[in-house]
């Protein structure tokens, strides 16, 4: 979990590869740029801390696991065809899922597998969603608006072909679909996953720092034959914890709404896309007023999760425990290390 689903598949992967495609291939202004950048805070210094730390050759983190070096290299060459994300589904079986709701139910009618956490992980999504549409709308009068943005398109099809987990999987060519409404949706899908995956997907595999604090309960390795871990073991876990901790904005409460750029009012007008504003299109959303309902979306969702821990007790095994990792009061809005 923590070398594959973590390091790999949030940091290496989604969190690194989306970022620079966003870098360098939407404009300073671009209101999605504008749009992603709580989700994107810091992530540059964080993997590349993450690099000099965690994945080189003899830093702190090969000292600290039992890996061998060659164990280490099969290990990252095997991540990619071990990520559970969606992007494994074969065709046949309808996939691959870019968008994490149809994978949750994709999880529920052919696996078997409906649980409080994919339920939960589903309703997060599912707001994600609903927050990049409403933004959207705020600066594309139409669908075919999104899809004639050159730069969104740019940022989409250098991420998919950048992306290990991407390539090869039979995702659509955006250069090539003619329906706007099908571009739409997947860009909707792209983003969503993304916000998911850096907040809540990264507060599930990476906030590991309660599990190391001792080394006779979560050992980074153990001696043949010990059942806790070394002296050593516990102070060089505890020093990568020291650095590997560093608090990020929280995804309720903060207010991010100074990053969106005006909305255009009038006819003519220019959007930070490009596009312009025709005589017949009235720009009714307010990207502040879109925040809020956001925000409140979260807070009915955080309620729902206090009152589904508060009952934990009173339920049978094996759900008779909290489930912390998908509230949203809890979460960040990127990734650290």
């Amino acid at each position: 979990v923590t070398l594959v689903d973590h390091l790999y598949a949030i940091h290496l992967q989604a969190a690194n590869l989306f970022l620079i495609a966003i870098r360098e291939q939407l404009s300073p202004d671009h209101p999605m740029r504008r749009f992603l950048t709580p989700f994107t805070f810091n992530t540059v210094w964080v993997n590349d801390n993450a690099r000099k730390n965690l994945i080189q050759p003899n830093s702190m983190a090969p000292r600290c696991f039992a890996f061998s070096d060659k164990g280490l290299q099969l290990a990252y060459a095997n991540a990619q065809r071990l990520v559970m994300s969606g992007m494994e589904v074969p065709p046949s079986e309808g996939g691959p899922f870019l968008n994490r709701s149809k994978y949750y139910e994709y999880l529920k009618n052919k696996q078997g597998i409906d649980t409080e956490y994919t339920r939960q992980a589903d309703m997060l999504y599912k707001i994600f969603r609903k927050f990049v549409l409403d933004y959207m709308d705020c600066y594309y009068p139409t669908a075919a608006d999104v899809a004639a943005d050159k730069e969104l398109q740019a940022m989409f099809v250098q991420f998919l072909h950048q992306s290990e987990m991407a390539v090869g999987k039979m995702l659509p060519d955006l250069r090539t679909i003619k329906d706007p409404n099908i571009i739409k949706e997947f860009y909707a899908d792209g983003m969503a996953s993304f916000m998911w995956v850096v907040s809540a997907g990264h507060e599930q595999t990476g906030n590991i720092a309660p599990y190391v604090q001792d080394a006779s309960f979560c050992a980074f390795k153990w001696a043949p034959g010990a059942l806790v871990g070394s002296k050593d073991t516990a102070l060089l876990q505890a020093l990568l914890m020291s650095f590997t901790s560093q608090a990020m904005p929280m995804l309720m409460g903060s207010d991010w709404t100074y990053l969106f750029p005006p909305v255009p009012q009038s006819a003519g007008e220019q959007i930070a896309t490009g596009s312009f504003i025709s005589p017949d299109t009235r720009m009714n959303k307010d990207p502040a007023a879109v925040f809020k309902v956001f925000q409140d979306e979260l807070q009915a969702m955080s309620a729902y999760c206090g009152e589904y821990n508060k009952n934990a007790e009173a339920r049978p095994f094996p759900n008779n425990h909290p489930l912390v990792v998908l509230d949203p009061k809890e979460l960040e809005t990127s990734t650290s290390v």
